[in-house]
């Protein structure tokens, strides 16, 4: 539950700045240090009492709002950072407002509002987008785990996380979308174990020939076919079988508390794990790699790797590494494990299983919902490249129709 999480909500006093007046809109300005520059409307300020900053990264700072006295939820603002700096940011955080606007899935987290301190498109600089809170991300329980050597979660909890994971990505999947930024990180838990899928900002729909930009997503956790080995804008084909890689990883960290391929270079850390690059897939790699010295080099490291057992790998596996309290659940469930990860964390994407061979999967077969497998009945539109002017009138679009009530 929310009031069992590890973040505590401070004094109102400690993040919450005086109110000031914005272009006819009052505003309340909230947050301390780094988050000095995070606004919210009064009318959203006058509900809650409670506020904490939950993260920032390169993209975004996310500011949590909650009530102590009532049992309204919290909510999270996130605040885009530089939305406008150049084409290609305004084109990613277009994309993400974009998406949650028009994604209706109940493991996917739901935009309730969007709100800008400027009141025209054309002094347009500052993004809001406002959601329920759904819960601390699945890194913030694991590392918690790790830390107090006590157990949050068992095995069918982590079965039933994934298996909503995976309707999650079969709905987008119905509308031509990939997320491309898997992670514990951007999975947040909440009440009754509930999975929700948060941060659209590298999420793109797929074009007719899922070419797409080389290099998204955290590198721990991407598939070898979306690695950048050279110029970043050449596209690269892939599908949402990418994503399917990044669950393979995201379960091994459930079990373990361990990054698997956590490494200045995961793409060789990947290679020692799972093994020989097969020659298809080398091929596609030596294509975007100019110097033959590279090309030796990964292709020598490729020829002399083994794949490991995920069970039984003293170093690496299940037996070995896997939390304490996890062990016997998972040696009721050894060989559906091993066949998971066979199926998952495979460097030719042909050989990994579909969203819904691994929904039908018999290691999930405990917790699968069928009639919760839906599918969208419309489409999400893809727009091309555009100027920053264009980028701004699309999301001051979308800003108005989507304001604080």
């Amino acid at each position: 539950s929310y009031q069992s999480s590890s973040f505590l909500f401070p004094p109102h006093s400690q993040y919450y700045a005086p109110r000031r007046e914005m272009n006819d809109t009052e505003f309340t300005q909230i947050g301390a240090e780094s988050f000095a520059n995070f606004y919210v409307p009064n009318a959203i300020d006058d509900r809650y009492d409670t506020s904490f900053p939950l993260g920032m990264g390169a993209y975004g700072e996310v500011m949590l709002l909650g009530c102590s006295n009532s049992s309204r939820k919290p909510i999270a603002i996130k605040k885009f950072t530089e939305p406008f700096r150049d084409e290609k940011r305004a084109q990613r955080c277009f994309r993400e407002l974009q998406l949650l606007r028009e994604i209706d899935h109940e493991n996917i987290v739901k935009m309730r509002f969007t709100y800008s301190t400027e009141d025209s498109v054309d002094d347009l600089k500052s993004i809001y987008l406002g959601a329920d809170f759904a819960g601390n991300d699945l890194q913030t329980y694991i590392a918690e785990e790790t830390e107090t050597g006590k157990q949050t979660f068992t095995l069918r909890d982590f079965k039933k996380m994934i298996s909503e994971l995976l309707r999650a990505l079969k709905y987008l999947k119905s509308v031509n979308v990939m997320h491309r930024d898997l992670k514990p990180g951007n999975l947040a838990i909440g009440n009754n174990n509930k999975l929700s899928l948060l941060d659209f900002g590298l999420a793109r729909v797929m074009d007719e020939g899922n070419a797409m930009t080389s290099g998204p997503g955290t590198r721990y956790y991407v598939a070898i076919e979306t690695v950048a080995f050279g110029d970043r804008t050449v596209p690269q084909i892939y599908n949402e079988k990418a994503d399917i890689w990044s669950i393979g990883a995201i379960l091994y960290e459930m079990l373990t508390g361990k990054i698997l391929f956590e490494a200045s270079n995961s793409t060789l850390k990947a290679i020692e794990i799972c093994g020989p690059i097969p020659d298809n897939v080398m091929s596609s790699i030596f294509e975007q790699i100019v110097h033959k010295s590279i090309r030796d080099s990964l292709l020598k490291r490729s020829n002399s790797a083994i794949r490991i057992d995920f069970i039984d790998c003293p170093v690496r596996g299940l037996r070995s590494q896997a939390r304490p309290w996890l062990q016997g659940e998972i040696s009721a469930n050894i060989e559906q494990l091993r066949d998971f990860f066979d199926r998952t964390l495979v460097f030719d994407h042909e050989m990994r299983m579909t969203i819904d061979e691994a929904l039908a999967y018999d290691f999930l077969s405990e917790v699968r919902e069928i009639d919760k497998e839906t599918t969208a009945s419309h489409s999400i539109e893809d727009y091309g490249n555009a100027s920053i002017d264009e980028w701004k009138r699309r999301i001051w679009d979308i800003i108005q129709a989507n304001p604080v009530e």
